[in-house]
């Protein structure tokens, strides 16, 4: 059969824009936040039995007791590359957000916790595929969608994916991102330096070192040196390197010299940095300070325990890579105006896959990601029209590549 698909959205049974936004508004209704009971539960299976219904092979996958990932795949026909839509089923609670449940459509726009972070992309790859399906068309190389757990609080979804598959020649990651092509985004790690002092009560302070002092040297230092080292680094796509000190804590009360205070830091980094270098640089900025107030004590290490999670490092995708010339090309022709390769700004399961596996990975989705995890989140349903449309043309010609 052919290879290409009609325009003309009643040939696949979706028969205007509302279609895939009353399915993302269904996906909204079904909580699956990190504070919910079963969690992505209700989410895997209802997508589950959306593939079933339409004669999609898929499965449910245990990651953990009762906690699964959902997974569909049309089989080509052999000699093509393979391609896989990817898209977390969680979450974040919903905070300050009222009535985020609702998943109400007004105005244009779908509202909801998860509009845009991202049922709104899971219901475009879902809509994708029945597209594809139902058009009879005949893909060479296999199309996959993969809904992940766990995506807002560690990963575990997409790390049993990288490391049992299904292995695939290029990955689409839908998180939020206006619908331009994110060729890859910064690595992540979360650092935790303790500052020791010495605790006394008040009215002999002179005899104490107060901790959280200390600590204000370290981040003063941080801010008005570390800082311009790290701006002076640039990466083509993903830019320079950052840091962020998140949190900190310390002292009992205020008639006590603190014995101790601990800082939590942000660390985004780029392929052209190590991890080894991010901890050795943070230390070096340590003994400098020793150095110079031999009172001053600080131990620098991970945010997360040994094995807690895999390193989170930076990727990026070429843009002369086929999956990222084809994409462009696919937005091209379905009318976007600015089309150019970007970083996305956040950390998403594309670096897992990326760093894990041989697939070549982007980030498409619809969505605007300042609106995520806000009490305003919501998506337009315009957009997620474009999305279909992206995921399913997308797939039809990367999967029709030969390898």
């Amino acid at each position: 059969m052919s290879n290409t698909l009609k325009r003309d959205d009643m040939e696949y049974g979706l028969s205007d824009n509302l279609a895939v936004a009353e399915l993302a508004s269904t996906l909204v209704r079904l909580p699956s936040s990190s504070d919910t009971f079963n969690r992505e539960g209700a989410v895997a299976m209802h997508i589950h039995s959306i593939f079933e219904a339409e004669g999609i092979t898929t499965e449910l996958v245990e990651v953990e007791e009762n906690k699964f990932n959902i997974l569909a795949t049309l089989k080509g026909t052999g000699r093509g590359r393979s391609l896989m839509l990817c898209g977390h089923l969680d979450t974040v609670p919903a905070y300050d957000m009222v009535d985020h449940l609702s998943g109400a459509i007004r105005d244009g726009r779908l509202y909801g916790r998860g509009s845009c972070d991202m049922k709104g992309a899971l219901a475009a790859m879902i809509s994708a595929m029945i597209d594809i399906k139902r058009s009879g068309v005949e893909l060479k190389g296999d199309l996959v969608f993969a809904g992940v757990i766990e995506e807002e609080i560690g990963g575990k979804g997409i790390e049993h994916v990288a490391r049992y598959g299904p292995f695939v020649d290029g990955a689409v990651i839908g998180e939020p991102t206006g619908m331009m092509v994110a060729l890859g985004h910064k690595g992540l790690e979360w650092i935790k330096i303790d500052v020791k002092g010495k605790k006394v009560h008040g009215g002999k302070m002179d005899k104490g070192i107060n901790a959280i002092v200390m600590a204000g040297i370290l981040i003063e230092r941080i801010h008005r040196e570390y800082t311009q080292v790290l701006k002076g680094r640039s990466h083509p796509i993903l830019g320079s390197p950052t840091i962020n000190i998140g949190r900190i804590w310390g002292g009992d009360q205020p008639s006590t010299v603190p014995g101790s205070c601990t800082i939590e830091i942000d660390r985004r980094w780029i392929p052209e940095e190590t991890l080894e270098q991010v901890y050795q640089e943070l230390g070096s900025l340590i003994d400098n300070i020793r150095s110079e107030e031999p009172r001053f004590s600080a131990t620098v290490s991970s945010y997360k325990e040994p094995n807690e999670l895999p390193p989170h490092r930076p990727f990026c995708t070429d843009v002369t890579d086929p999956l990222s010339s084809k994409a462009m090309e696919v937005l091209g022709r379905l009318g976007m105006e600015e089309i150019k390769p970007t970083a996305f700004p956040a950390w998403s399961d594309a670096g897992l896959l990326a760093d894990f596996t041989d697939a070549r990975c982007i980030i498409v989705g619809p969505g605007d990601l300042e609106l995520a995890h806000t009490a305003d989140e919501s998506i337009a349903v315009k957009e997620l029209e474009l999305a279909r449309r992206f995921y399913r043309e997308l797939a039809v010609e990367y999967c029709g590549l030969g390898e």
